[in-house]
């Protein structure tokens, strides 16, 4: 800065009060710290970045007090250089950041956005970018941030092409460099009104040969192309090249006719392209084309996937906003059940998410196409579950057995949900078959099931028969493998809650015994329970003896943690003393 500038922001700060003359004598020895560190090499990008920061919020500050004192004093002119000199400084100071450090892309975007916010108070700008877009960059992002902003911002398609085509020089396998490159010349063909096409179409073709048989590189470019409508013959040699050159692939014919469904209809007699803003009209081309694709000689694998692709569509559409009129509704309801069934015919049909679609849409009998559904896809809990739901809502025992049967064998160790609800259904209509389902799954091959099953049935019977009857079941359903710990837990509580009569302790205390024996080595918690009904009704004295035989017991990774939770109880029941009395009475709920 010069005298005449120092001078210029100082009569500034004073007259409008921005800063006191303490701030403004260690803001003026800051600055000249950092141009000091500067000229010798030694500043950092941290600190001229924090520098920036703070000129740029003495900048905010002055306009704001500018513009202050014209609306508040109706000033008809008030000096605005003090702006001009902190925008040519901190552009300055950008322009030493960059000659010194590797650019990055955010901090050059920062400085474009403060350029754009500053044009008339800056001079020079556009210069520093000609100076930085010389040099190599290792981010291919620099390139891209400068020409978007020599584009966008000031309308200088030349001087964004000179700027790809200097990253392209150090970059050459960069597909953002060239996106963004092509996206440049597809705005400035519209711009332009076409006149540019021979540009814009000869970088195509040069991309698509140096990217040959890159269709998702080819997706990109078409995707650009069709985000402007003015530029017509330049799409249409975007997609007339992808159904020439992916005509097998499933993926060429989704994508074909997503941009259908978006209203570009291509012809393939004429190969040209046009746009229907009839949506209705895309709708109808987007289905054709997956049809016309399941038609052509693809790789089973490749059908395949194509099927689900037009599957997953046609639920699209259905949910979308497009379905209000009534033709259109018609014409996917029919579109819908052809294009499952054939699916399914085809054994294309291979996720059970699209045959609950089918069946919660379909016109026909829905246990119909579950039925089927099961039967290709044998092992879908959510399927049988379907399936099994519909014949209990019509109450019919046979069928809802005979699936339950069918889908407990396909399904196995996952079959539980199948149990949960055949159970809960035999509860409300067919109690007498209750006991012969529970003696199944208590004794299913598999301990997911019966470990589930044999609690349920204990509570079963205690519920209908009684304690002594429910004693018997437990012995019986004990010495079932594998062990069952809830198995114990409940048989527990069931004669803990016996307020009709007196328990002996000695009953559960056996119990509790039996299950440390079986459980004790790696679960902590049964030996906790044990104790604490020893505190709350047995004797104190054995709760010790309980604790030295868990010590002995126990996985030595879980010892530490037994003696946490013996130290917990002893300081829980501190005030407790013993009631060893031989039984514990429970009063009636009354």
């Amino acid at each position: 800065m010069s005298a005449d500038e120092i001078d210029a922001e100082i009569h500034f700060m004073k007259t409008y009060s921005i800063l006191k003359w303490d701030e403004l004598i260690k803001l003026n020895d800051d600055r000249k710290t950092l141009d000091q560190n500067l000229a010798l090499g030694l500043a950092t990008r941290e600190e001229v970045l924090k520098q920036i920061r703070v000129e740029l919020n003495m900048l905010d500050t002055c306009q704001l007090k500018i513009d202050q004192e014209m609306k508040e004093n109706d000033a008809a002119y008030i000096s605005t250089e003090i702006l001009t000199i902190l925008s040519n400084r901190i552009n300055a100071m950008y322009n030493n950041m960059f000659l010194m450090f590797p650019v990055e892309k955010t901090s050059l975007s920062e400085y474009i956005e403060f350029c754009s916010n500053n044009k008339l108070f800056i001079t020079k700008c556009s210069n520093m970018l000609d100076t930085l877009m010389s040099r190599y960059h290792s981010d291919p992002e620099v390139y891209i941030t400068a020409a978007t902003y020599e584009f966008d911002d000031r309308n200088d398609v030349e001087t964004a092409r000179r700027y790809f085509a200097e990253g392209l020089k150090y970059h050459k396998n960069c597909k953002s460099l060239y996106v963004e490159e092509f996206w440049v010349e597809v705005q400035h063909l519209e711009k332009t009104a076409g006149a540019s096409l021979p540009v814009a179409v000869g970088k195509y073709k040069n991309l698509i040969k140096r990217f040959e048989g890159d269709m998702e590189f080819h997706f990109i470019l078409l995707d650009r192309a069709i985000q402007l409508s003015a530029v017509r013959e330049l799409q249409c040699n975007v997609v007339r090249d992808m159904v020439k050159k992916y005509r097998h692939s499933e993926l060429m014919w989704q994508k074909l006719a997503k941009i259908h469904f978006d209203g570009f209809i291509y012809q393939h007699v004429t190969e040209q392209l046009h746009y229907d803003k009839n949506y209705i009209s895309g709708i109808r081309n987007c289905i054709k084309t997956y049809e016309d694709g399941l038609k052509e000689n693809l790789p089973p694998k490749n059908k395949h996937n194509l099927w689900n692709f037009y599957i997953d569509h046609v639920i699209e559409i259905r949910k979308s906003y497009r379905m209000k009129k009534e033709t259109i509704r018609n014409f996917m309801n029919e579109t819908m059940e052809r294009a499952f069934q054939e699916a399914h015919d085809n054994r294309a049909l291979r996720k059970a998410e699209h045959y609950i679609y089918w069946a919660e849409n379909t016109n026909k009998d829905c246990h119909t196409i579950l039925k089927e559904a099961v039967e290709v896809i044998n092992d879908s809990v959510e399927l049988w579950t379907k399936l099994l739901s519909y014949y209990i809502d019509f109450d019919s025992l046979e069928m809802a057995v005979e699936t339950f049967q069918e889908g407990v064998k396909a399904l196995t160790k996952n079959s539980i949900p199948l149990w949960q609800m055949i159970i809960l259904y035999m509860q409300n209509t067919h109690p007498k078959l209750l006991k012969q389902l529970f003696q199944e799954g208590a004794r299913y091959p598999f301990e997911e099931v019966n470990t589930f099953i044999r609690p349920q049935y204990l509570e079963w019977c205690v519920l209908h028969n009684g304690i002594l009857a429910t004693r018997e079941l437990f012995n019986e359903l004990k010495d079932i493998e594998p062990e069952c710990r809830q198995l114990y837990s409940s048989m527990i509580r069931f004669e803990k809650s016996q307020s009709s009569s007196i328990t002996k302790i000695s009953t559960i205390r056996k119990l509790y015994n039996d299950a440390c024996n079986t459980f004790g080595k790696k679960d902590v918690g049964v030996w906790t329970d044990c104790m604490t009904f020893e505190y709350s009704y047995g004797s104190i004295l054995i709760v010790d003896e309980i604790y030295k035989a868990a010590i002995l017991c126990l996985e030595p990774h879980l010892i530490s943690f037994m003696k946490e939770e013996y130290e917990r109880l002893k300081y829980l029941f501190k005030d407790s003393g013993s009631k060893d009395a031989g039984v514990i009475v429970i009063e009636d709920d009354d």
